[in-house]
């Protein structure tokens, strides 16, 4: 299958192992089904090689400790895929959080009914595509207190979750993400009490305050949310800049591990 994908995208070489593959890498970048990424980070950190590891970089924030540890006793940099953080739109209402414009948040409601790519594994609605949205709590507003999360058809591989949090400010945060939907949507509301947003992830943001409305190509702001992300990883690699911490990635799984407590 390596040889087969390399020969189709032009790739000058496939390995047979993670060993082989970072032998004589710099940095390697994890975006392989999300079941593997831990051990696969593992791997790639005991070569000293320096780590970008997509979401969910593991399964729990027990084995992010482990990643941190490896990472260190290596010398190696370790970098999660905070990829929402790169995002234009979301990126324009960290801004407005930051400056005052939205005012206090007394809310944000997140909805995700979402139409996967055929893969020959099943993805974990919870761990994965709830964690981007709750990342971005993180980055907005310092956090969430998880308060309850329902899961089907159970917590150890959902398709299906609905969570409930509250922010800092007192808040509440909703959050359901979905695989089954027939009808595929993503929308996402910030209520502040000056201003409100409504914004889809990447296409558009609505909102009453003319300055934080946004178009723009959803493929296009996706691709390029990937490139700033990488490119600031492997500046960060290179000694020359920042990549978000990876103290930031464990407190979003310390809060995976409380919704699924709370799912079980």
């Amino acid at each position: 299958k390596a040889s087969s994908f390399a020969s189709t995208h032009g790739v000058p070489d496939a390995c047979r192992s993670i060993a082989e593959a970072v032998s004589s890498a710099d940095a390697a970048i994890i975006c392989s089904p999300s079941m593997a990424h831990f051990e696969q980070a593992r791997d790639c950190l005991e070569h000293g090689v320096h780590t970008l590891v997509e979401m969910p970089p593991c399964e729990n924030s027990a084995e992010a400790v482990e990643l941190a540890r490896i990472a260190r006793r290596r010398g190696a940099k370790l970098g999660c895929a905070h990829t929402s953080r790169f995002v234009a739109p979301f990126t324009r209402v960290k801004k407005s959080i930051e400056s005052g414009l939205l005012g206090e948040i007394q809310g944000i409601n997140y909805a995700r009914y979402h139409k996967l790519r055929d893969r020959s594994w099943k993805d974990n609605a919870l761990l994965h595509h709830s964690a981007h949205a709750i990342d971005l709590l993180f980055y907005w507003c310092g956090g969430i207190e998880p308060k309850g999360c329902v899961a089907l058809p159970d917590v150890r591989l959902p398709q299906t979750v609905s969570a409930l949090g509250r922010l800092p400010s007192g808040g509440p945060v909703t959050i359901t993400v979905t695989y089954a939907s027939r009808i595929h949507h993503t929308r996402m509301m910030i209520v502040g009490d000056k201003h409100t947003v409504e914004i889809d992830g990447f296409s558009y943001a609505n909102s009453d305050l003319q300055e934080l409305a946004f178009r723009g190509g959803e493929q296009e702001i996706y691709v390029e949310s990937i490139k700033l992300q990488d490119a600031e990883f492997l500046r960060a690699c290179q000694g020359n800049g920042n990549y978000v911490s990876w103290d930031e990635t464990v407190k979003v799984l310390q809060a995976m591990d409380r919704f699924r407590a709370l799912a079980a």
